[in-house]
């Protein structure tokens, strides 16, 4: 005999869990069949990298928004900054030659960690502790040595990928790095509600442990490529003095080549705007002669200018043809020198002709590196390996 039916819901709204659990199942074989797509042909290393980068790209935007005034709140003068500033820049280009040698010699995975260590998580550390100019400089030779990493970071990015897939590789890190900005208001909340020296600190502090981790989780996870595990063995015997002779050579090789010539020199251009930039803009916004913002607003800045970099990078990049890649670049220049201008010409307290500056400027940023970078690897034939070389302001 079968049980009493007992009271509660109808029995046409009863056992609904069968279906939910169908609807949920088909979502989820949804879900693995656009992953599988869309990792298709992708290395191991490059899921990693690209699911761990965010804990370097959100905190490193806060630290390049707060760091100016951080430094003129603990008292350097505005030349004393730009000095801290050209010191890094200055370390960048002189060990850069260093980057390709220490790739082939001690690995790409190897020199990643290392040099994220001494060139993020220190320096961190350093900047959170600081108390005088002293304190910046060390940090910032420490920074520089950053460069070294691009050449590694390249090579770990496109080595055992398909190289089909390689430019939707580099597309994706570059809407994760460009688009960390979106959450820049959390460093403006930190700042309002501690002050700029305090909330600085804490900003250091919180970027260091993210840095810690995400090379943590690189350094048990990622594995060295094939071609680096091959070039590790070659060059055991092969010394720095070596290595800078045929940098040299390729270099010149390079520059005998008009057109790599000219968007070599566009490349140091945008590279030394981008540290101008970071090393002045928030100070001009905070200035009662600049723009006279609140410290917690100019957080708002990155995360905007995020908006809309990530609207061109999924919207105007893909109609980027290789037969208008000149049109394309002096289009993006164009954009970038506007919204430069219109910030320049902005009134204190004017938000709507900054918001247009904002907007133009990470428009043309946007545009610039992808478009730069397909050039350059257009140009390039024999000398593939020189574009490791060039300023890379998206390596972690």
């Amino acid at each position: 005999m079968p049980p009493l039916q007992g009271p509660g819901l109808p029995h046409n709204m009863r056992n609904t869990t069968p279906s939910y659990n169908s609807r949920k199942d088909a979502a989820a074989e949804r879900m693995a069949t656009w992953y599988q797509r869309a990792t298709d042909g992708v290395s191991r290393n490059v899921k990693i990298l690209l699911s761990t980068e965010p804990l370097w790209g959100i905190p490193v935007v806060w630290v390049r928004t707060y760091t100016s005034l951080f430094m003129a709140a603990l008292g350097l003068s505005p030349t004393q900054i730009g000095w801290v500033a050209s010191l890094m820049l200055i370390t960048q280009m002189l060990v850069a030659p260093f980057g390709g040698y220490m790739a082939d010699r001690f690995g790409r995975k190897r020199t990643l960690i290392c040099f994220d260590t001494v060139s993020w998580i220190i320096p961190t550390l350093v900047w959170m502790m600081a108390q005088n100019v002293w304190y910046f400089v060390i940090a910032s030779i420490l920074n520089g040595f950053s460069m070294i990493i691009s050449p590694s970071w390249n090579c770990l990015l496109v080595e055992d990928t398909d190289p089909a897939r390689r430019p939707a590789v580099f597309a994706a890190f570059q809407l994760v790095v460009l688009g960390a900005g979106i959450f820049s208001p959390i460093s403006g909340w930190i700042v309002d509600g501690k002050g700029v020296i305090l909330g600085t600190r804490i900003i250091f502090g919180i970027t260091g442990a993210s840095i810690a981790t995400m090379t943590l989780i690189r350094a048990f996870s990622i594995r060295e490529t094939s071609i680096g595990t091959a070039l590790i063995s070659e060059f055991q015997e092969a010394s720095i003095k070596e290595a800078l002779v045929n940098y040299r050579a390729a270099l010149i090789e390079g520059f005998q080549n008009r057109t790599l010539f000219r968007l070599f020199l566009l490349s140091m251009i945008n590279f030394a705007y981008v540290t101008i930039w970071n090393t002045y803009s928030t100070l001009y916004m905070t200035h009662a002669q600049g723009l006279n913002l609140a410290p917690g607003v100019v957080a708002f800045w990155p995360t905007f200018s995020s908006i809309f970099i990530v609207l061109t990078l999924v919207l105007l990049v893909p109609r980027v043809r290789l037969e208008k890649l000149p049109q394309w670049l002096m289009f993006s220049s164009l954009l970038l020198c506007g919204g430069i201008l219109v910030f320049m010409l902005t009134p204190p307290n004017t938000y709507v002709s900054l918001a247009i500056a904002a907007i133009f400027i990470a428009m043309g940023q946007a545009l610039i590196n992808p478009v730069r970078d397909t050039f350059i690897a257009n140009t390039i034939d024999d000398l593939k390996g020189l574009l490791f070389w060039l300023p890379s302001t998206l390596s972690a």
